[in-house]
């Protein structure tokens, strides 16, 4: 292999040693995994990719580094939560947990702004602004448990066909001349739900939720989107890791 090649990508690499980490086949009985070196043999990977692969996992909380000691895989990861430092789609994010995201049920529309149901937390728009409206439900492992609305401004977006709408939305984007998703803005809340969501999890209405709101940035700073994902609380578990140094 070259210096200057991988077998793998960053995003496969991490789920192969995820998919390692958690058969408990990479790691020593103390936790720890083979050095640099060892993984780059063992991986065929550069020490580029290796690192951005380590460094996202452990954003994830996946392993940690001791200094000086090594990388070590985390003791306890919080089976079936959600990170809140994912880099990647939630329909990923659960398979590298061995579950199953599925969209059963989508619905498109264009709208105005005035017509929206919400608004972005963090910027004002125009009330004529053009709006791609997007409601998704999804099942976890044939349970529901998420209802996601969005709004994508046709302006950058122009359209979603159908085939995207299946999939993930970011990545399509991604994959769009021009247009590179750059960071998302996200505020965690409970709402009482009514109509949709409450009648797809099978609640009353006025029962809580725990609620997502998203405003999605392209790498240009200019907002693409706005959304609010509606949780089914019993269902629903957060994760995050906080570094103190």
């Amino acid at each position: 292999m070259s210096q200057r090649e991988s077998s793998y990508d960053i995003k496969t690499l991490e789920n192969q040693l995820i998919k390692a980490i958690q058969q408990g086949a990479i790691q020593d009985e103390d936790g720890q995994l083979p050095a640099e070196p060892e993984l780059m043999r063992q991986y065929q990977v550069t020490r580029y990719t290796l690192r951005q692969a380590l460094k996202d996992l452990a954003n994830l909380g996946y392993i940690y580094q001791a200094h000086g000691s090594g990388t070590f895989a985390r003791p306890h990861h919080v089976e079936g939560a959600i990170s809140l430092q994912n880099n990647v789609g939630l329909t990923e994010e659960m398979a590298r947990q061995g579950r199953v995201v599925k969209t059963t049920s989508i619905h498109q529309q264009v709208i105005t702004l005035d017509q929206a149901d919400f608004l972005p937390e963090s910027q004002k728009l125009p009330n004529e602004t053009t709006l791609i409206s997007v409601t998704r439900q999804r099942t976890l492992d044939g349970q529901p448990f998420l209802v996601e609305h969005s709004y994508y401004l046709r302006s950058i977006v122009d359209n979603i066909p159908n085939s995207a709408l299946k999939g993930s939305l970011f990545a399509f984007i991604d994959q769009k001349p021009g247009l590179k998703v750059g960071f998302i803005d996200s505020v965690i809340e409970c709402e009482m739900i009514s109509g949709l969501p409450a009648k797809f999890f099978g609640i009353a209405d006025g029962s809580p939720s725990l609620v997502v709101r998203d405003d999605s940035y392209l790498s240009s700073g200019k907002l693409f989107a706005f959304s609010k994902i509606f949780y089914d609380f019993r269902k629903t578990k957060f994760f995050m890791l906080k570094k103190m140094h």
